[in-house]
């Protein structure tokens, strides 16, 4: 007498095996795609709250008959881009350092004195790929500096730009 045994076969398993690895094989590469766009679309942002500030304080500067050159890279009182910019730092900001700054982890901001006033905004890349181009030293990819805009032979406004190392973002 057979028993009616209950289960899988081996076949049906396998179909089955081999259907997950295909949807894996399709996923896990958009997965890794959308972690890099969202890393582009956060340091973007960043950048962009930035320059807004910037624009504030330059707004504010030119009310007060500011001399805007003193506040732009190699300025006497330059600015670091985030630490005097903004009042809601992102959480991977460190603040501000030195130019003997020990190596950093992936994914961090801050603000760097190479010395004098050489204020520079930098960002450690966690994904070294979203970017061609540009310098890399250690992983440190992202690098801006305030700069000055001159229209005839005056200082009329500052602007957040990628320093002299540039970069063309992927995403």
């Amino acid at each position: 007498m057979m028993k009616n045994q209950k289960g899988f076969t081996l076949i049906e398993l396998v179909v089955v095996m081999v259907i997950l690895a295909l949807l894996a094989a399709v996923a896990v590469p958009k997965f890794i795609d959308l972690q890099k766009q969202a890393e582009a679309a956060s340091v973007k942002n960043v950048l962009g709250s930035v320059r807004s500030a910037l624009s504030l304080r330059v707004a504010q500067a030119l009310a007060n008959g500011e001399d805007l050159a003193t506040l732009a890279f190699n300025g006497t009182a330059a600015l670091n881009p985030m630490e005097d910019l903004l009042s809601n730092k992102p959480e991977s900001y460190i603040g501000v350092v030195n130019a003997n700054q020990p190596a950093t982890p992936n994914g961090i901001w801050y603000d760097r004195a190479q010395g004098g006033n050489d204020h520079w905004l930098m960002y450690k890349l966690k994904n070294q790929d979203i970017i061609t181009g540009g310098w890399n030293n250690a992983g440190i990819n992202i690098i801006h500096r305030i700069e000055t805009i001159v229209e005839g032979g005056r200082v009329v406004g500052l602007e957040l730009t990628p320093s002299t190392y540039t970069y063309t973002w992927n995403y």
